[in-house]
């Protein structure tokens, strides 16, 4: 095209030399230079036209330099926050890289609208592992066969433990209804953590029916200003590891806030690039177990002696072109009920400080590290409105970290971090990918915490149990998408619960197909095979409700067939 836009120029000068020529004399002088007839003349135009093609075309490749680089700035905008949006699905990143979407609110007062979105991963998990002998019957192995299968499957980690990792999938539905227009919302969101036509008992618990129920008002302060008011039932999540959803592990590294109340967050635009972000919240109960109740199954095995729990909780933070989110936090629960307690117990304190760096880098991936500290103190009879490393209140911290000598006193120091890079996104620079072609995704992971405690319990080795002890976990995972229909993705993970205690280390490979009916539909089917490597002491939780089973013999291989949709 170049050298068409040359050939044009040349024509043009040539013409207009003839033109412009005043007379006879001239013409000739004019002729021996720049005539048609001589080679220079010829050479001379043609540089003329490059070098004018190339100051023309210089800014419009400068132009279109910055417009992708703008482009590829704007997908990596989100509006900034310090906490996950209360209707995002309380979940761990699906495998892939996928990350599920919602769509668009309204745009006007009024435009009234009704929404409907979800999404679900719904599992078979069957672990394999040779059947264990049966005292008196050295026999049975001919008549039962050599392989028992479990399900679910015998492994560690139990979702409300540290040693959980999200490798195999767990059951979980949630749909979200809405109704609104730009200016206020109402949503109710459905939870199941298990489909009744394929569970073998009906576990009331895993049907939490109606799970959030909560009104949002997004005032119009002015374009430099961004507020959003929740108030109802729903839950604030800080220390997300994911651009858009729980992490890897689904785990939020700072705390987890459940209950009623009120969350107000605000983007304060201080300049065209800075940002002020801010955050206040409150939350508590609006019932507890009453004493008289028997703990069973279907109330989820409550405890009559947690008190009601009330939480306050603030955050600040700032924003840098919508590419560096820096923020602090504060959470702070107590409970002073004294038909719980009563002169049983002292009162109970939880609090949580905590701080986070975001990076959203654009082609170069998107990078999350986050700390924080955890002081409990008497915290039994904390309930679950605050979770630490989805620890179910203060008789989590105690059975996972603490331990039952500690009368739920101590602390836990928390560092953890998630990198995620699209290679797709980065070899195509400047021109923008959006997933719609081949790609490798690279994950890499890691959360550790070190464990303060008043239970200074040791075991026969004389290695400590609680006080002093550092749990770290870390792994990778990497996906290829091949085709539109199909991709390649292996993970890799290894659990240390205790630092002291090797024997209770364990590792997990597993490689995964994945198939979809599009590059960037919105559902795929997972078949994946997780290989164990267990120390000799593994923890593993088992029975009704779950405890710590130490006779447990955990499977070593796992098949999983999943389907997730989300819309």
């Amino acid at each position: 095209m170049a050298a068409d836009i040359a050939d044009a120029i040349t024509m043009v000068a040539g013409s207009q030399e003839r033109d412009m020529t005043p007379c006879g004399v001239t013409r000739v002088r004019a002729a021996g230079l720049t005539g048609s007839g001589s080679p220079y003349g010829t050479l001379l135009r043609r540089f003329l036209a490059v070098t004018v093609v190339a100051v023309a075309t210089l800014p419009a490749s400068w132009a279109a330099g910055q417009e992708a680089a703008r482009e590829e700035e704007q997908e990596s905008v989100v509006h900034p926050s310090l906490t996950m949006d209360p209707a995002s699905p309380q979940a761990a990143a699906l495998p892939g890289g996928m990350t599920p979407s919602f769509g668009q609110p309204a745009t006007g007062e009024g435009d009234w609208r009704f929404d409907f979105h979800g999404q679900f991963t719904m599992p078979l998990n069957m672990g394999l592992a040779p059947r264990r002998p049966i005292p008196g019957r050295e026999d049975a192995s001919d008549v039962e066969g050599e392989t028992a299968l479990h399900a679910p499957p015998v492994i560690p980690g139990d979702k409300e433990r540290f040693t959980y990792t999200n490798t195999v999938p767990t059951p979980y539905a949630q749909l979200n209804l809405s109704y609104g227009n730009s200016i206020v919302t109402g949503t109710v969101t459905l939870l199941a953590e298990q489909g009744s036509v394929s569970a073998g008992y009906f576990d009331p618990p895993a049907q939490a029916g109606i799970n959030d129920v909560f009104l949002e008002v997004r005032p119009r302060l002015g374009p430099r200003a961004r507020v959003r008011l929740f108030f109802g039932n729903f839950t604030s999540r800080y220390g997300s590891a994911g651009e858009y959803d729980e992490g890897r592990y689904g785990t939020p590294m700072i705390a987890r806030i459940n209950g009623a109340g009120e969350l107000v967050t605000a983007t304060l635009g201080l300049s065209r690039s800075v940002n002020l972000l801010v955050e206040h919240g409150i939350a508590g109960q609006t019932s507890k177990a009453p004493p008289d109740l028997t703990p069973d199954g279907w109330n989820d095995w409550a405890d009559t002696n947690v008190g009601s729990t009330f939480a306050h909780h603030g955050h600040v933070g700032m924003a840098y072109r919508n590419k560096v989110d820096l923020g602090a936090h504060y959470v702070y629960a107590l409970s002073r009920d004294d038909t719980a307690t009563g002169m049983l117990a002292p009162d109970g304190n939880l609090s949580v400080f905590g701080a986070d760096l975001r990076l959203n880098l654009g082609r170069f991936g998107h990078f999350y590290l986050a700390g924080a500290h955890t002081t409990a103190d008497h915290v039994p009879v904390i309930s679950r409105v605050v979770q630490v490393l989805n620890a179910r209140g203060g008789n989590g911290l105690i059975e996972e970290y603490l331990g039952e000598n500690s009368h739920g006193n101590g602390s836990l120091t928390t560092l953890g971090g998630q990198y995620d890079l699209s290679v797709g996104k980065l070899v195509s620079y400047p021109v923008p990918f959006s997933g719609d072609g081949p790609d490798i995704f690279v994950s890499l992971f890691a959360l550790g915490t070190q464990v303060a405690s008043d239970d200074k319990a040791e075991n026969a080795d004389g290695e400590s149990l609680y006080d002093g002890v550092l749990k770290l976990k870390y792994g990778v995972e990497a996906t290829y998408s091949l085709f539109s229909w199909f991709a390649l993705s292996g993970r890799f993970d290894q659990v240390n619960p205790n630092s002291e205690d090797k024997s209770q280390s364990f590792m997990i490979l597993s490689p995964r197909l994945i198939f979809r009916t599009d590059w960037q539909a919105s559902n795929q089917v997972v078949l994946q095979y997780s290989r164990f490597v267990n120390g000799s002491n593994v923890p593993v939780w088992q029975g009704y409700p779950p405890s710590l089973d130490p006779d447990a013999v955990p499977d070593e291989n796992v098949i999983s067939l999943s389907a997730s949709m989300w819309w």
